[in-house]
């Protein structure tokens, strides 16, 4: 069916922007535990012991919601219009990744200005960075990681999750919340399994102690090996699983509100 990619992006943006809100705190945790030797529930309590249960959820919110219309919002919605005439497993992967790689141009600045670790708010992160870190062009330090991992990410969560919704449906399952609900859940898993590696190089490129994406990825395998580069999977898992099981279904409804039909 004809794309309208303008309401798929705003569709998308909007559902995500709900979701992001309920699991701030899980995201804020995870960039606490890849910048720092700390586990996810000692940086909770620490977090919570020092300004309570605002704390955990405030930090990079206002970023977050920037991000969910501007960022997600293009990763999925423009998705179908990507997969337009394209049906394999080979040329979902391909649409997912471009429209993560797209994307990834307004979620570097995003990053880094949203980084709860390091800023009091998000003007301030922004403020701070151009002034002090090489003007606006420090915005977008570390774009190839973030591109890589937006990429990567929505290779394997989009397609994962219409090639699945897909095999199922050809199995007799109906559309619906309870399809969308189970092929969520595993997209998630798959799409953070994915994303990991340029997810922790991402934040550490980010967080400004490590240089370059290369410089960074050789200091990571020097000091901590291969299993560096998953580090943080645990709360990442569970950040992200939750997060896209209750995100897609949500956007699948919000499309069909909107006349979009089904992803």
């Amino acid at each position: 069916m004809p794309t309208r990619p303008g309401a798929e992006v705003l569709a998308s943006g909007l559902g995500a922007a709900v979701t992001d809100t309920l699991f701030n705190p899980l995201e804020m945790l995870k960039v606490r535990v890849q910048t720092s030797e700390t586990t996810a529930p000692s940086a909770a309590r620490a977090v919570y012991a020092k300004g309570g249960l605002w704390l955990l959820w405030s930090p990079g919110l206002q970023a977050t919601w920037v991000r969910s219309f501007c960022v997600t919002g293009l990763r999925v919605g423009l998705y179908p219009t990507a997969l337009v005439g394209a049906d394999s497993l080979g040329q979902k992967l391909a649409a997912g990744a471009a429209t993560g790689a797209l994307s990834s141009a307004l979620a570097n600045p995003i990053d880094m200005v949203g980084l709860p670790t390091r800023y009091a708010s998000t003007a301030a992160a922004a403020l701070s960075i151009v002034r002090g870190e090489g003007g606006v062009g420090s915005l977008w330090r570390g774009l190839g990681a973030t591109a890589a991992r937006q990429a990567l990410l929505s290779s394997g969560q989009l397609a994962s999750y219409d090639g699945l919704k897909q095999a199922a449906r050809g199995a007799g399952a109906t559309e619906g919340t309870p399809l969308h609900v189970c092929c969520a859940a595993a997209s998630g898993f798959i799409g953070q399994l994915f994303c990991m590696p340029a997810d922790v190089l991402k934040v550490k490129v980010l967080s400004g102690d490590h240089g370059s994406v290369s410089a960074c990825l050789r200091h990571t395998l020097q000091h901590e090996g291969a299993a560096g580069l998953y580090r943080g999977f645990l709360p990442a898992v569970v950040r992200q699983c939750p997060v896209i099981l209750v995100q897609m279904p949500l956007i699948e409804q919000i499309r069909c509100v909107a006349g979009l039909g089904h992803i």
